[in-house]
């Protein structure tokens, strides 16, 4: 593995095709309707309560504002949200598990009340899927052109270090892009639907939420191109991926059952660290962002170490 060969003309072009392919592929289509149905059907169900209990309000003669439906809506989230902000840092110590909970609860708080807590919601169902969201546009980088030998045309004209890291540059712009969208989309749909939050705030939430996605979007899609480097079908490369992105999570919470310190096997990708990006803290933001960024030039060495090898 060596960036000795790497060439910015040659690394733009390659990421500049890739970024057009994904928009008229079909991996890139199928991500970009699969991100957008889940975020639009996940505001939509948020939204739906809302005007429902405003409905049934209005047939008995009461009066209910969306300002007191969604209050109610944040005490019902408010056990679950802190929940999921706070079960992947369980201790067995008293004092350590208090000081969990304390920053759990101060940070529901944040995202609850101090920040749109409908666009939170949304946002924090979005960190959790997008793993999931990110394989089906992210892996068939190289292994489908390795699989039809068609790659060794582009070998002609330039280095295999610029191939694999314009593709993985390609496939993460298209994933921003069709991110940025769906965040665009979704703030504004609760800005006119719901006319409760300041747009200066919706603003400013949505930029900060799409900056956790973009920052947590860069290690997901530096994995699928490492896999996408080392498995010659693209079905095989979106099986594994998938498999890799799901099994972590579950084998640790399995083992953890059995053996405490098996809860650690989630930092193995980027599942641990990806919801502080949403931190009331600037400082675990900022190490959350580190951290996404290291994950990612693991994976990509790994990815353009097997690539630069192997033989195609």
């Amino acid at each position: 593995m060596s960036l000795s060969h790497l060439n910015p003309r040659h690394l733009w072009l390659v990421s500049l095709y890739a970024f057009r392919h994904a928009l008229r592929g079909g991996t890139g289509l199928v991500f970009l309707f699969l991100a957008l149905s889940c975020g639009l059907m996940t505001a939509h169900l948020l939204v739906s309560p809302v005007e429902l209990l405003k409905l049934e309000a209005a047939k008995s003669g009461a009066e209910a504002s969306s300002v007191e439906i969604v209050d109610f809506m944040e005490e019902q989230a408010r056990g679950p949200v802190k929940w999921v902000l706070g079960k992947s840092s369980v201790d067995l110590s008293e004092e350590a598990a208090a000081k969990v909970d304390a920053e759990a609860e101060a940070w529901t708080d944040y995202l609850l009340e101090e920040r749109p807590s409908l666009l939170s919601a949304v946002l924090l169902i979005l960190l959790f899927s997008l793993p999931f969201l990110i394989v089906f546009g992210a892996f068939n980088q190289v292994s489908g052109d390795v699989q039809s030998r068609s790659i060794r045309y582009q070998l002609v004209h330039t280095e295999r270090t610029n191939i694999f890291l314009g593709r993985f540059l390609g496939t993460y712009l298209f994933t921003v892009l069709t991110l940025a969208i769906l965040v665009a989309v979704i703030a504004l749909y609760f800005g006119f639907k719901l006319n409760i939050y300041e747009a200066g705030d919706l603003f400013l939430w949505s930029g900060l939420g799409m900056f956790a996605l973009s920052v947590l979007s860069l290690p997901w899609v530096a994995l699928c191109s490492w896999l996408s480097s080392a498995i010659d079908s693209p079905f095989g490369s979106l099986t594994v991926s998938s498999l890799i992105i799901g099994v972590v999570p579950i084998f640790a919470a399995i083992g953890k059952a059995t053996w405490e310190p098996m809860k650690h096997v989630v930092w193995v990708l980027p599942w641990g660290i990806q919801n502080r990006l949403l931190h009331f803290d600037v400082g675990q933001v900022a190490l959350a962002a580190l951290a996404c960024l290291g994950y990612t030039l693991l994976f990509l060495a790994l990815g353009m170490r097997k690539f630069t090898r192997r033989d195609l």
